[in-house]
């Protein structure tokens, strides 16, 4: 079952087309495969809590855990249970230590899996697959989440350019940290969005005035380093290539409930216009140029129907990934 060389897959689509749904999926087939998971999704502090000083000084004793969930599910579990687990006091002292800085000069306490005296040791050999995504909700991917895509609560102030101007810098900070030592050591990554999430961002002449144009965007630092290393595989999920405004309002009419709608989201011509790059081979388009410029292979892109099933779609899914294992 163990493959050599490294898997680097991305689960990307408009918005709506489940992506976090579809991660939840493959992270549970590589779990019921008997794969090492490491759960890597979440802020700076989910991701402290695979590092090496975190399992020494906490987590010591304990089975292994997948995600900081898994580790305070434990503790509640031995406290539960009548076993002590050390004082509650002295847990969350520790936990407040390690999350913000120890005592170090660092204001707060950053992870990597690059060994250095100014961040947390994460080991890539400590899992077989690790789950992650994008845009994150630690370092810059978490200022592109929250203000980009709800531009109009700070005063509409931060346009899309300057919006990729954030995610480029995200793609630099992931990749030294953490896609770049995976890679090295042939591990299996599974992320949502990357680089083609370009199809949110590019300049469009109707629907995306304020966005960079694709020669700006290919040429900006962080976006170099992700085509020069990018994904083995693309699974996009995403509607027709001729979807219709009305198609996208009665898609988020069913799956938006309960859930807060951001300036993306509301935005119905914007939908129909990252649908359609992502469902036309515009996509390939621009994973053509961007590896021909930086020297990096092109990865192989397929496609499955928004409108299918969650269970089918998962099953196409788990079945494409068989062949790649």
């Amino acid at each position: 079952m163990k493959k050599e060389g490294f898997l680097d897959l991305v689960i990307g689509g408009p918005d709506m087309s489940g992506t976090s749904t579809q991660i939840k999926d493959i992270l549970f087939y590589f779990v019921n495969n008997n794969y090492n998971v490491k759960d890597l999704r979440g802020t700076e502090l989910d991701i402290i809590a695979h590092s090496e000083i975190f399992k020494e000084k906490l987590a010591k004793g304990y089975p292994e855990y997948r995600n900081l969930e898994g580790y305070l599910l434990q503790l509640e579990k031995y406290k539960n249970s009548g076993v002590s687990a050390g004082s509650e006091e002295r847990i969350f002292f520790l936990i407040n230590e390690l999350f913000s800085g120890g005592g170090t000069n660092q204001d707060l306490r950053i992870a990597s899996m690059v060994k250095n005296n100014v961040t947390s040791y994460i080991n890539p050999n400590s899992g077989e697959v690790f789950i992650m995504e994008e845009p994150s909700k630690r370092g810059a991917g978490q200022v592109a989440r929250v203000i980009e895509q709800n531009r109009s609560k700070f005063g509409g102030q931060l346009n899309p350019y300057a919006a990729a101007l954030v995610h480029q810098a995200y793609r630099s900070e992931e990749f030294l940290r953490f896609r770049g030592p995976l890679r090295q050591n042939n591990k299996k990554i599974v992320r949502s969005r990357s680089e083609e999430s370009a199809c949110y961002q590019i300049y469009d002449k109707q629907f995306l005035k304020k966005g960079i144009t694709q020669e700006e965007y290919l040429k900006l630092p962080g976006h170099q380093i992700a085509f020069a290393n990018a994904p083995t595989n693309v699974f996009v999920v995403c509607g027709p290539k001729d979807w219709t405004i009305d198609d996208y309002l009665e898609l988020k009419r069913q799956r938006s409930s309960g859930r807060d709608i951001d300036d993306h989201e509301a935005d119905a011509n914007y939908q129909v216009l990252v649908n359609h790059r992502y469902a036309t081979d515009w996509l390939e388009n621009l994973y053509h140029k961007g590896c021909k410029m930086y020297g990096g292979t092109m990865p192989e892109i397929t496609r499955f129907n928004l409108y299918d099933s969650r269970e089918e779609i998962k099953k196409k899914m788990q079945s494409k990934l068989e062949t790649l294992l």
